[in-house]
């Protein structure tokens, strides 16, 4: 899995959300969603926790920064995919198959079971993570009126429209 395919996937959703208004980033369209500002910090909190791997050889996805600038400024959250993007270039270094040991909570109240992944997986995982959350962003910003681009939010394997 090559850290490339996820910096060019946190660079797409930098790129849609960079100039957006904040009262469009910040926006509650849906009872059933954050807005797209807490969709956004999501996927950063998820690329930081993959980053954070350059310096050791544990990880956990469970510790989020909620309630921060991230979330209400779209100028801070993309100065800080581009800080997280420009970072990941240090794990181009790192095998991939490098153990890695993953700490989750799988069950509200129980403490996080350990298990044993990959490098390679862990980016696998964010890169699939970051397309999801797009495909979230996408409808919050259709709600609000603004056009998307073409195939924001999908994944590679989802076959193009004719």
């Amino acid at each position: 899995m090559s850290v490339q395919a996820l910096q060019a996937q946190l660079r797409t959703l930098r790129a849609t959300v960079q100039d957006l208004p904040a009262e469009i980033f910040c926006a509650k369209v849906s009872q059933t969603s954050g807005s797209v500002g807490e969709h956004v910090r999501h996927s950063i909190d998820h690329a930081r926790a993959v980053l954070a791997l350059g310096d050791g050889d544990e990880l956990t996805y469970d510790a989020r920064l909620r309630g921060t600038a991230v979330e209400t400024d779209p100028a801070i959250a993309a100065r800080e995919i581009a800080r997280i993007c420009g970072g990941l270039d240090q794990l181009d270094d790192v095998p991939p198959d490098r153990p890695i040991l993953l700490h989750i909570v799988t069950e509200a109240g129980r403490r996080p079971s350990a298990v044993t992944t990959t490098l390679d997986r862990e980016i696998a995982y964010v890169i699939q993570h970051t397309i999801h959350h797009c495909a979230l962003i996408a409808v919050l910003l259709e709600r609000c009126g603004v056009a998307m681009p073409a195939r924001f939010g999908y994944a590679p394997s989802t076959p193009a429209r004719s």
